[in-house]
């Protein structure tokens, strides 16, 4: 195994962290607006709502756990 070489499985890591990174920003960003931050038209409105769709899509946090663990060997 070359150690230079790329696998799903750190993709997969790398996008929970990265979605769940998004996630903790977008509930601070709402923390800090208050209201404001659901109201139409509000970037981080805007942001908070598609944070779950962009999570979700190319697979949950479950599938890229498992498909990281399956890749590993566990």
């Amino acid at each position: 195994m070359k150690a230079d070489k790329a696998f799903p499985g750190d993709f997969a890591l790398l996008k929970v962290q990265a979605t769940r990174t998004m996630e903790y920003c977008a509930r601070e960003a709402c923390q800090i607006l208050g209201g404001a931050s659901f109201m139409r038209g509000c970037r981080v409105e805007r942001i908070y709502r598609e944070v779950r769709v962009m999570a979700i899509g190319g697979g949950s946090e479950e599938i890229m756990f498992d498909l990281a663990g399956r890749q590993m060997g566990f």
